[in-house]
């Protein structure tokens, strides 16, 4: 099942028996899990408690089957189909938009540490690898069940940027850093292309540079580092409203 036909059926296959269970926790819409015979221990440990009598289709297979459909070379022995009929959120927040990121473990990476920070979703552009691949969710280690995720984000970033939700983009030319910045409102910080950073159309719309001091003078930082650095000091100074409000 490739990206096209996943995001036309809203569907999307999850690989090992911790990754199924984390969807199961999260309340996704797990449709049918295939399972290797010899794995049913395995399967009973992981989801038994999660797997009612009705409603689930239960496929007994072998190995071939199972490795014919999983990415990894070395198969845990289950494969899920999930849908993915999550409703995003009306409340803003922070909200996390990624520009053309082609490393699917930086794109898991900052889907959890979005998760982790309290973002409200995760929108990405066109050109972003796919979150649902095998590298992209093991990368978020199941925030991808907790946390909304916006494929092909474009109109969506549109409109979110005509209610006027304010772009945050990472600059080395910034004026100030994100330690003086106050990152507590909504927002939309945008993670830029690896080798490339943010694309100029958005650099040039953008109503909130920063930049994220580096006194070791490093040309620049990991995206996913990047992102986690600044969601978590957004997190620091709402923790620090709250402590003087």
């Amino acid at each position: 099942m490739d990206r096209k036909e996943r995001r036309l059926k809203g569907l999307f296959l999850v690989e090992g028996f911790r990754m199924v269970q984390e969807a199961f926790r999260a309340g996704m819409d797990v449709m049918t899990v295939v399972y290797d015979k010899e794995e049913e221990d395995q399967l009973n440990r992981y989801l038994g408690s999660y797997i009612p009598s009705e409603g689930i289709e239960l496929i007994v297979t072998n190995p071939d089957v199972i490795r014919s459909l999983s990415s990894t070379g070395t198969p845990q022995g289950v494969v899920a189909v999930v849908a993915d009929s999550r409703k995003v959120p009306e409340s803003k927040g922070l909200m996390v938009y990624l520009d053309r990121l082609q490393d699917p473990g930086n794109v898991g990476t900052i889907i959890r540490s979005a998760h982790a920070g309290g973002a409200s979703r995760v929108i990405l552009g066109k050109g972003t690898a796919d979150p649902y691949s095998e590298k992209a969710m093991r990368s978020s280690m199941g925030s991808i069940f907790h946390l909304p995720v916006t494929l092909d984000g474009d109109e969506e970033l549109e409109k979110l940027a005509s209610e006027g939700i304010p772009l945050a983009v990472t600059s080395l030319e910034a004026d100030r850093s994100i330690y003086s910045v106050d990152l507590t409102g909504d927002m939309i910080l945008v993670i830029g292309n690896e080798g490339n950073g943010v694309s100029p159309e958005l650099m040039d719309r953008a109503t909130i540079l920063l930049r994220i001091p580096m006194p070791g003078n490093a040309e620049s930082l990991n995206a996913s580092v990047a992102a986690s650095v600044i969601i978590f000091e957004r997190v620091r100074q709402l923790g620090e409203s709250k402590k003087h409000g």
